[in-house]
């Protein structure tokens, strides 16, 4: 089997089937990492990935992030935004959240309307508690999709000289962020998350079932006002009382049938209908019908019998 062949431009990166190779380090005495990219390609237009500023980058390490990338072709272009694939934990639904969110980012950088002023938070209110950020990890060789900010910096990218970038972007070990973490702090930074201390755990149980109770609170007492009230076309809104198990517009109330009632009424029902439904049940059902009917008819002679035998002839 024939290996391709690279080929290698003057004073450009070396090519590799159609891929562009770029040697990285991640220190300076570490061995060479090979990131292949190329621009990217479609046959359809993708809004959020257009090919006239996208590349197609592959081989990422397994904790890259969008900084990382960022960083790396700083100085050389622009990074609008990322697309990883093969992120280690995501499904399907998880895949289309974030392109959901991302067309929602679009949509708003490209709208030309005038922000709404922030509303101002009620020192009543509970103030929500920050997420724990959790840093994303990717599977062996995995790709992502680079979104430049501006159709010329394309080129830019594809014309990078040999020797221009060398380094992996380096991460601060003292850095307080959990984006910056690596080897043994990122995972024990993983775990710590995962596992909250109780007190910050029931502090946000209790806030949100506060939440929760006023909301449920606020709910009953607008349902309670909706009673027995006309709407402007004068009809009267049902609203659910109790457990679920009740209708009532105030003055009329309707009750659900209990789960028993409805299990008897079912098997009634099924009896009822299952019971005709082939000839032989049929033939058999009027053949017991017909020897009830004799069984009936055998008493009724023997009672008349009996009666004619006790009556007394009395002609005067």
């Amino acid at each position: 089997m024939g290996s391709k062949k690279s080929k290698k431009r003057s004073g450009g990166l070396d090519e590799l089937a159609g891929y562009k190779v770029l040697p990285v380090r991640f220190d300076s005495e570490g061995a060479l990492h090979y990131l292949y990219f190329r621009q990217h390609s479609s046959t359809k237009e993708d809004i959020l990935m257009p090919s006239d500023r996208t590349i197609f980058m592959t081989n990422l390490p397994a904790d890259t992030t969008e900084r990382d990338i960022r960083r790396l072709f700083q100085g050389v272009a622009r990074i609008a935004r990322v697309v990883f694939h093969g992120v280690v934990g995501q499904d399907i639904v998880k895949k289309n959240a974030a392109n959901a969110k991302m067309m929602t980012d679009l949509a708003k950088a490209m709208s030309d309307s005038v922000p709404k002023p922030t509303k101002k938070s009620n020192d009543s209110q509970a103030e929500d508690l920050a997420p724990v950020p959790r840093t994303q990890l990717l599977e062996s060789g995995a790709s992502a999709h680079i979104v430049l900010l501006e159709v010329g910096e394309l080129a830019n990218v594809l014309s990078i000289k040999a020797g221009a970038i060398t380094m992996w972007p380096q991460r601060d070990p003292e850095s307080a962020n959990p984006a910056d973490y690596r080897g043994l702090s990122r995972y024990l930074y993983e775990y710590r998350a995962s596992r909250p201390p109780a007190e910050l755990l029931k502090t946000e149980v209790d806030s949100y079932m506060e939440k929760f109770e006023a909301a449920q609170y606020e709910r009953d007492r607008m349902l309670s006002q909706q009673q027995n009230v006309p709407d402007e076309d004068g009809f009267i809104t049902v609203v659910r009382r109790g457990r679920h198990t009740k209708n009532t517009d105030g003055s009329v109330s309707v009750t659900a049938a209990s789960a028993d009632d409805a299990r008897a009424a079912g098997s009634k029902k099924k009896e009822v209908l299952f019971g005709n439904m082939y000839r032989f049940q049929m033939r058999e059902r009027k053949n017991n019908q017909l020897l009830e009917l004799r069984k009936k008819f055998e008493q009724d002679k023997e009672k008349i019998a009996r009666m004619r035998q006790a009556r007394q002839f009395r002609p005067y």
